[in-house]
Order: C-alpha cells, then sequence, then structure tokens
C-alpha cells in the first residue's frame, strides 16, 4: 500500500512539473528567431509585469503606416538584478529597436534583441532576461 501511495504521489508531482514546463512555450513559436527587424519610435506604454515585460513603441511599418509595436524583453525581477530598473525607460522616448519579429505579420510584436535610446546613448543588448 505504502507502494502505491507514494508512486502516486511521483506521478502527481511530475506531472504538475511537466505541465509547468509545457506552459512556457519557446519563443520560435511566436517569433521568426532567424530573421531580424529594426524599428524606430516613441514609447507609448511601459508594460512592467512576469512573466514578461512589453514596451509599446510608436513607429511606422515597412510601409510607412503607422503601427503600434509591442516589443518584448523580459521580466522585471531579473532585469532588475541586471541593472535595468523600470525607472529607465520613459514615456516619449525615442526608441530604435532590433529583434525578432512576429510570426503572424499583423501582430506587429518584435522580442528585443537591441534597444537604444539615441538621446543619451543608453542600450540594452541580449537575450530576453
Amino acid at each position: 500500500m505504502t507502494r502505491v501511495l507514494l508512486a502516486g504521489v511521483v506521478a502527481v508531482a511530475f506531472g504538475a512539473g511537466a505541465a509547468s514546463l509545457l506552459a512556457h512555450h519557446p519563443f520560435s513559436a511566436t517569433y521568426v528567431t532567424e530573421q531580424q527587424i529594426t524599428i524606430d519610435g516613441l514609447v507609448v506604454e511601459l508594460v512592467y509585469r512576469n512573466p514578461h515585460a512589453f514596451i509599446h513603441v510608436a513607429a511606422p511599418d515597412r510601409d510607412g503606416q503607422p503601427r503600434r509595436w509591442a516589443v518584448e524583453w523580459g521580466n522585471t525581477g531579473t532585469g532588475r538584478r541586471l541593472g535595468v530598473p523600470t525607472q529607465v525607460l520613459k514615456l516619449g522616448d525615442r526608441l530604435v529597436v532590433s529583434g525578432s519579429p512576429a510570426r503572424d505579420p499583423g501582430a506587429f510584436r518584435i522580442l528585443g534583441r537591441l534597444i537604444v535610446r539615441p538621446l543619451d546613448g543608453w542600450r540594452w543588448t541580449g537575450q530576453v532576461f
């Protein structure tokens, strides 16, 4: 009886762990990670939340049409540990952002890889934290 109970507990624990692993999808499911695009625009919204933060940037698309882009760049806690406090960006900041485009071209999303603020040269490079 003890073995059956132990096996049941192990099975439930393994199932819960596997579910959480599957819940965090790879970025390649949402973004074309082997491609890169660049946008240049103004910050219109900052969304700091877990598991990923977003910077919303008003910038033209490749046809010159104004769009609101969602730049995914990591979670707030890890960002602070890496020296990127939530106060580093402000609404209205001009940013040049490079990264992987969304698989759905109509989504206007980018997985941020390089973010530069030309006004003062602030930059962030690397992986989504």
